[in-house]
């Protein structure tokens, strides 16, 4: 998909990760949205987490709006929705179902 941003000129080209597609190990920039795949052991760059689920990997930036977030890395980003069952902070600190971002 091809979005033209309203701001500028330039052409960006969307990647949308749709339902029943499963990737494991690979790395989504900020030009990535997630609608619905299951992401294991991913790094996840920017782009927008509407829903799906991210299992294990590094969630390094961006905004998750919804879906499941399961024992992975929660670094850098915008928590504005969604089921957290357990992970990460970027110190190393484990957070249970109960404690979910942003972290204190």
């Amino acid at each position: 998909m091809v979005v033209f941003s309203e701001f500028e000129s330039k052409e960006i080209s969307l990647r949308v990760l749709g339902s029943g597609q499963f990737f494991q190990k690979e790395t989504f920039g900020p030009e990535t949205v997630n609608r619905g795949a299951v992401l294991m052991e991913c790094e996840w760059h920017g782009g927008v987490f509407e829903s799906g689920i991210m299992m294990g990997g590094i969630f390094r930036g961006g905004q998750f709006r919804d879906g499941s977030f399961w024992g992975g890395v929660f670094w850098e980003g915008e928590w504005l929705g969604g089921v957290w069952e357990c992970g990460f902070d970027r110190n190393g600190r484990y957070h249970p179902r109960t404690d979910h971002p942003p972290f204190a």
